[in-house]
């Protein structure tokens, strides 16, 4: 791609689409970053978009670090999308998520962004094939332990392509020992009802916090090479953990993964369910509340089937927070704010588990990794561990076989 044709098409792409922001400010009122921040810096999402405008006009899009204010205002976004339902309802229907990113590849081009940690983020994708900057090699060791302590039936691809579906398991369920046990719970349900599955032998990251960061090479030499390999291994359905591999997967992937069908776990388990393939039968008797990512609720409008998968088990009473579904509050770890420490008064995390706790639940449940990370944090930071859990739909599931 010619640098300085991609700079020119992105400048006239934002500078035109960002003039048709009406100004009504509704997308003010439903933003989390206001929020959290209490209106500062930015007020919210058509403040972001002004910034970037402003920066195009004033040539703070392209130079060095010293351009931080614009990259940071930017950056602050948790891309929930909340501003785009908001916006389309009023009649403006302006991409604002899109534009934020446009605004990120701009900055990226120009070399003013991403963040300094999203870099080293970005530098061990393309080197390890994660961000963690963890072994590439290690990347099925939870996998290793878990098959130690009971006989597994799955099958590692390509050394095996005889599979009906392939679990991608996604960085952070990987290498992050507390969502780990999300996978081993995941793979103990495929168990169960003895499905041919697999994972794969060589699995990279999905390029979501690439795409998200704005560096579109990383992202697109990424999707690339995992569309490509998925293809090579015959694959034709795939289930993931993670709503943000998920949302990658079905819409900015190239066209020949139009080809594999792809499911959210929780939609699988659903149609698994429906069919009679799997039936919890132990009593939890607890209160859970479920929290709706962002990734999987407003960006793929996956808001029923988590619900349908925790209302089959037994005894479990499930209560709904004042913000659900659509307008269910962003936990703040999405639009790669996994790493990246934006300044906020109260974090939406803590926020968001206050919630919880109004309506009594004993578990928050959720479907996302990031989310689950968020979420265990504000327990841990607000000392709730004796009032509240945070658990995995796949663990609760598995808990009540």
């Amino acid at each position: 791609m010619n640098e300085e044709h991609s700079l020119e098409n992105l400048i006239d792409k934002l500078s035109d689409t960002i003039t048709r922001c009406r100004g009504c400010m509704q997308c003010y009122t439903v933003c989390p970053l206001v929020e959290s921040t209490h209106g500062f810096p930015t007020q919210g999402a058509r403040g972001i978009l002004r910034a970037i405008l402003y920066g195009i006009r004033w040539d703070e899009v392209l130079g060095t670090e010293d351009k931080n204010e614009l990259r940071d205002i930017v950056y602050a976004c948790t891309t929930c999308a909340a501003c785009e339902i908001k916006c389309k309802s009023s009649g403006a229907g302006v991409p604002i998520v899109e534009l934020i990113e446009d605004g990120r590849k701009l900055l990226v081009e120009g070399g003013v962004g991403p963040l300094e940690n999203q870099r080293i983020a970005l530098k061990s994708i393309e080197s390890l094939g994660n961000p963690y900057a963890a072994a590439s090699e290690s990347r099925l060791d939870w996998l290793k332990a878990f098959s130690e302590r009971r006989r597994l039936s799955c099958k590692v691809v390509p050394d095996d392509r005889n599979v009906d579906l392939l679990l991608y398991v996604g960085c952070t369920a990987s290498y992050d020992e507390s969502i780990q046990k999300v996978a081993c719970s995941l793979v103990t349900l495929l168990e169960e009802m003895k499905i041919n599955y697999g994972v794969l032998k060589e699995e990279r990251c999905c390029g979501s916090p690439a795409n998200r960061a704005g560096e579109r090479r990383i992202f697109s030499d990424t999707s690339a090479e995992n569309a490509k390999r998925f293809e090579e291994y015959g694959v034709k359905h795939i289930i993931t953990i993670s709503p943000h591999c998920y949302n990658t997967f079905v819409n900015e992937y190239p066209e020949l993964m139009k080809k594999i069908k792809i499911q959210h776990y929780t939609e699988f388990l659903s149609d698994m369910m429906e069919e009679g393939a799997l039936v919890p039968q132990k009593e939890l008797g607890k209160r859970v509340t479920y929290h709706d990512p962002c990734y999987l609720g407003r960006r793929n409008n996956v808001y029923e089937a988590p619900r349908r998968v925790l209302k089959s088990i037994p005894g479990l009473v499930v209560v709904e927070m004042k913000r659900n579904r659509q307008d269910s509050l962003c936990c703040g770890g999405g639009g790669g704010r996994m790493w990246a420490a934006v300044e906020e008064v109260t974090r939406l995390s803590q926020i968001r588990l206050r919630e919880a706790m109004e309506v009594n639940a004993e578990i928050i449940a959720t479907g996302c990794p990031w989310c689950h990370i968020q979420l265990e944090d504000a327990v841990k930071d607000t000392n709730n561990e004796d009032k509240i859990t945070v658990k995995d739909i796949a663990e609760l599931v598995a808990e009540a076989l």
